[in-house]
């Protein structure tokens, strides 16, 4: 997974369609620290009207910018070594916990991923003295929409990844692939002696006998390739 993540705009219009208990938990943390609620009800309105810019998701941060010129930066604290530790004993634990979180789903038990009262932080370029101010809350609301949709982008906000639960992703690249040594050939079998005759069921009109002859051939031929790398040449000739 990457540090940063871009995501585009959303259009005019657009609106939570699926609402999840962690969405709904970074807009309270929100929420519950804005100064005035009106602020917070009109970024709701703002979040859908499409005046923001492209969303970028990095390491202790959200970005956009607002109608083309205003910065926006929704900022929260990564998470400290002690409390990696302790969610990654949790994703231990149940091991199932890390692959729901990579499929669309956040455990409760990883809940210490989202931010708590006062963990939000935001910055914008408009002269608004509101902490959030209205453009700041929108841009949280767009993040709660890509959290819904995507709740592993929380590792990234909050300064880890997948390999700080120590999982590694599955697979080996092509390179590391074709790096790696060839292995030597098995010993071929040993020879068994004289091939034995196969039994063979001729179709309508075949010599059944001079089909037998010709597997047999075709198996000594095989076996004496294998055996010695080549076929002598004059085998099967008067």
């Amino acid at each position: 997974m990457s540090d940063v993540q871009g995501f585009p705009a959303f259009p005019t219009g657009s609106r939570r369609r699926r609402r999840t208990w962690w969405g709904s938990a970074w807009i309270q943390a929100m929420e519950d620290t804005a100064v005035d609620a009106t602020l917070a009800r009109r970024g709701r309105r703002i979040a859908a009207e499409g005046r923001i810019g492209p969303v970028t998701i990095s390491p202790g941060r959200a970005a956009a910018v607002l109608d083309g010129a205003a910065p926006i930066v929704v900022a929260v604290e990564p998470l400290s070594a002690d409390r990696w530790a302790h969610l990654a004993a949790e994703a231990t634990v149940q091991s199932g916990h890390l692959a729901a979180l990579l499929d669309g789903e956040l455990p409760h038990a990883l809940a210490d991923l989202l931010p708590g009262i006062g963990e939000l932080e935001t910055q914008c370029g408009c002269d608004d003295w509101g902490n959030p101010c209205d453009h700041a809350a929108a841009l949280c609301y767009q993040v709660a929409w890509l959290l819904d949709a995507d709740p592993s982008l929380l590792l990234v906000l909050r300064g880890g990844s997948v390999e700080t639960f120590g999982a590694r992703p599955a697979g080996v690249s092509a390179a590391d692939a074709f790096a790696r040594p060839v292995r030597a050939l098995p010993e071929p079998p040993p020879p068994v002696g004289d091939e034995p005759r196969p039994l063979v069921v001729a179709p309508p009109g075949i010599d059944a006998s001079a089909l037998a002859d010709a597997a047999t051939e075709a198996a000594a031929r095989a076996r004496e390739l294998l055996a010695n790398g080549a076929v002598d040449s004059s085998r099967g000739r008067p």
